[in-house]
């Protein structure tokens, strides 16, 4: 069975496309999502399972997780962990990223199967890092002009901090623990052709033209995807074509056909078949119930 998949968040179809709150956290179910996830631990204690690796979560912990990975947080009793959580658009993490090339490789993966998705700030970058998202929520929550660019400028520095903190991590850190090890000979990293396909999959991408992009076996690549998310490649880029039909659907009056030609499907048939699927709707009742529920102020 597959994880619960989430694919919407506030403020995704937003100029800016960034949402962020601060909560409780006891337990959150086995899922992924195809946005990104920056988590911050300002206190409590718990442990975090990501692609079948493990780590504890402790004031200190901060989290960046890609797109797709499988991911589940568990507190210990009596000790629920307060987080920062910002779930933003991949397109905004590789903008912030895209002048600083060894920010990028840290954060984005430059083809090494680094599984560490955490890092564990100790003071003074912890204290310094909490008055940072303090200020980014609170930047958030008000109405002032010019709010995505202040909103930026937080996020740049909490990644910049992630990755510095990563740099200096242990190759293996101890709150670190792999659930299966039983193949350490393959180091390839899925993550450069991940990216890849966020910035092309309105294009023809195939898995052949992307074995060919990234010198891979095409059943080797599909192998990759697999393991790493439990589905096939097709249903991958499915999976982001439909979230861009979605866009569209709720932003521009395109037609049916014209949204199908817009997000990658090759016809109109297509994209009914695979967004119903997907969303257990068509195009057109998600388009209606979506609109529904905003006259309804939901």
């Amino acid at each position: 069975m597959y994880p619960e998949y989430f694919f919407e968040y506030p403020n995704m179809n937003a100029n800016f496309p960034f949402y962020m709150k601060r909560k409780l956290q006891w337990k959150t179910p086995v899922h992924r999502h195809d946005f990104v996830e920056l988590t911050l631990v300002v206190s409590g204690k718990g442990e975090e399972h990501i692609n079948g690796a493990s780590h504890q979560m402790l004031p200190g912990t901060m989290v960046l997780l890609l797109p797709y990975q499988v991911h589940e947080i568990i507190a210990e009793p009596n000790s629920p962990l307060d987080l920062f959580i910002c779930n933003f658009a991949m397109d905004v993490l590789t903008e912030l990223c895209d002048k600083e090339i060894g920010l990028r490789d840290l954060l984005l993966g430059n083809g090494t199967d680094d599984r560490r998705a955490f890092v564990q700030l100790e003071n003074p970058a912890f204290g310094e890092m909490q008055p940072c998202f303090n200020s980014m929520l609170e930047e958030y929550e008000s109405p002032k002009p010019f709010k995505p660019v202040m909103l930026k400028a937080h996020l740049q520095r909490a990644l910049t901090q992630y990755a510095r903190s990563k740099r200096t991590a242990s190759p293996e850190p101890s709150g670190m623990r792999t659930a299966n090890s039983k193949s350490p000979g393959n180091t390839r990293s899925i993550w450069p052709v991940v990216n890849y396909i966020h910035e092309h999959y309105l294009e023809p991408v195939t898995l052949r033209s992307l074995s060919q992009q990234f010198s891979l076996h095409p059943s080797s690549l599909s192998e990759m995807f697999v393991r790493q998310y439990g589905i096939h490649f097709t249903d991958f880029l499915h999976e982001l074509r439909v979230r861009h039909a979605c866009s569209l659907l709720l932003a521009t009056d395109l037609s049916i056909a014209g949204i199908a030609e817009e997000s990658g499907f090759g016809s109109y048939s297509s994209l009914v078949r695979v967004f119903h699927k997907t969303k257990g709707l068509s195009p057109r009742e998600y388009q209606l119930a979506r609109h529904s529920n905003r006259e309804d102020g939901t």
